[in-house]
């Protein structure tokens, strides 16, 4: 494969274009731990200082040098807009050269672009794709996981299928992702996809009560998730023993 300082040399143009985390940080991938980890590593250092000019420049030389944690930060970078205003073009850029070696971070962010329509064309089956393709690579990507659900639950990208999204949410809600939380919760009180339980339900919705629900980019659900007045709705078709017996669960679960 010729390397990316050859294709940028050449004047490639970018034709990559086919193919946490919210939270996700600019933390090294052991796998490539040792290729031009110098100017990864300068340029983490000047990003942690809030030097984003010398960051860039950093991780554009280790980027050029096919070192795909320095070509996700880039992407990050730009897509963050931490030098300027957010460029989503020159992010997915990076991110599709990162997504070359498996970064699950790039992989999952150019699946957040194709969902939005943002540097890429607006495309939802391309986002299921690397959404589960960044689960793949990365099985504790919660936010990846609850935007799988969510295709599948609104049969947008995927063909609706209720089983596959709460197979999905349960994933990202054992994660501790509040909004995953609260639709597994909600599909167990409707019997949608999973076999109707209201314990089950009721515990995983006052797991999601218990934190604040946010959501991926653009993944906004145009109804508000009321997990605390839900858990109160659901209170009067439980026994006093059922609600102890999801406390207990609950409590027992804090104290490991």
């Amino acid at each position: 494969m010729i390397s990316l300082r050859t294709q940028l040399r050449l004047g490639w143009g970018i034709a990559l274009v086919a193919s946490f985390l919210l939270t996700a940080q600019f933390v090294p991938n052991n796998a490539h731990a040792n290729t031009a980890g110098g100017d990864y590593q300068s340029g983490y250092r000047a990003y942690q200082a809030g030097n984003y000019e010398m960051a860039r420049a950093q991780w554009r030389l280790a980027a050029q040098n096919d070192d795909p944690r320095a070509q996700y930060a880039l992407g990050l970078l730009y897509y963050r807009g931490n030098t300027g205003p957010a460029n989503y073009e020159e992010a997915a850029k990076w991110f599709m050269y990162a997504a070359q070696a498996n970064h699950a971070g790039a992989i999952y962010y150019i699946g957040v672009l194709y969902f939005n329509g943002w540097g890429l064309n607006y495309d939802q089956f391309r986002a299921t794709e690397y959404f589960k393709r960044a689960l793949r690579a990365a099985p504790t990507n919660s936010n990846a996981a609850y935007l799988i659900g969510a295709q599948y639950y609104h049969g947008r990208g995927a063909q609706q299928n209720y089983v596959e999204a709460a197979h999905y949410f349960e994933i990202a809600a054992k994660g501790n992702m509040h909004a995953a939380q609260f639709m597994l919760g909600a599909m167990y009180e409707r019997g949608w996809g999973i076999a109707q339980n209201y314990a089950e339900s009721y515990y995983w919705l006052t797991r999601a009560a218990r934190g604040n629900i946010t959501f991926p980019p653009g993944a906004e659900e145009k109804e508000k998730m009321d997990a605390k007045a839900a858990v109160t709705s659901l209170e009067p078709r439980l026994r006093p023993e059922e609600i102890k017996r999801v406390h207990d669960r609950l409590n027992n679960e804090a104290a490991q």
